[in-house]
């Protein structure tokens, strides 16, 4: 009787959590590859061009496509159920992004490959547990 009274008694002091996750969609997953690679794509073109051939004007286009990448994968995920560990990465990558591009927007001289490198690094930083969440989806 002692030990069933433990045994309860232990049992209700353990707290379990259930942490539900949304269904992998495929779709979604290409989106999300299509919008970091463009996102790495535009920084590698920024690189190799030449310093006077990086103005912001240039590129501007490339840089709202990106920023509508994102903007619509924020709205997928926050209509989509079970989404409160994937809005945070979403909100970390569109921040990085808006705070970059208004780094090479307003830089005074064009972003040296230094700047442009370290964008593009951590960037792609951002994305990749986005990437390995809805892999880690597809494979539960």
């Amino acid at each position: 009787m002692l030990r069933l009274l433990l045994l309860l008694l232990l049992l209700s002091n353990i707290k379990c959590r259930l942490t539900r996750l949304p269904a992998y969609d495929p779709e979604l997953y290409q989106q999300i590859i299509t919008a970091a690679g463009k996102t790495d794509k535009l920084y590698i073109d920024l690189r190799l061009a030449q310093p006077a051939q990086r103005q912001y004007e240039q590129y501007s286009r490339r840089y709202a496509t990106i920023e509508k990448s994102i903007r619509i994968l924020s709205l997928q995920y926050e209509a989509r159920p079970f989404n409160s560990r994937f809005l945070p990465i979403l909100a970390n990558i569109d921040t990085l992004f808006h705070r970059y591009r208004e780094e090479h927007r307003l830089h005074p001289s064009q972003p040296s490959n230094a700047e442009l490198l370290i964008y593009q690094t951590y960037l792609r930083s951002a994305w990749k547990p986005l990437i390995i969440a809805e892999q880690a989806l597809k494979n539960n």
